[in-house]
């Protein structure tokens, strides 16, 4: 068996890798939330053109 200190590292990376995780789904959620604000609000669109 490993030393305590080897499952200390282990145990370690995976928070970090559920961390890393964590933030890149909050990133992504507010990437979508940004999006659907400019849709709901019409930002993503072209003005139309004066004639």
């Amino acid at each position: 068996m490993g030393s305590p200190a080897d499952f200390t590292i282990i145990v370690l990376i995976v928070a970090l890798g559920v961390a890393v995780w964590t933030l890149l789904d909050r990133v992504a959620e507010l990437k979508r939330d940004v999006e659907a604000l400019k849709r709901k609000l019409g930002a993503g669109e072209e003005p139309p053109a004066a004639e």
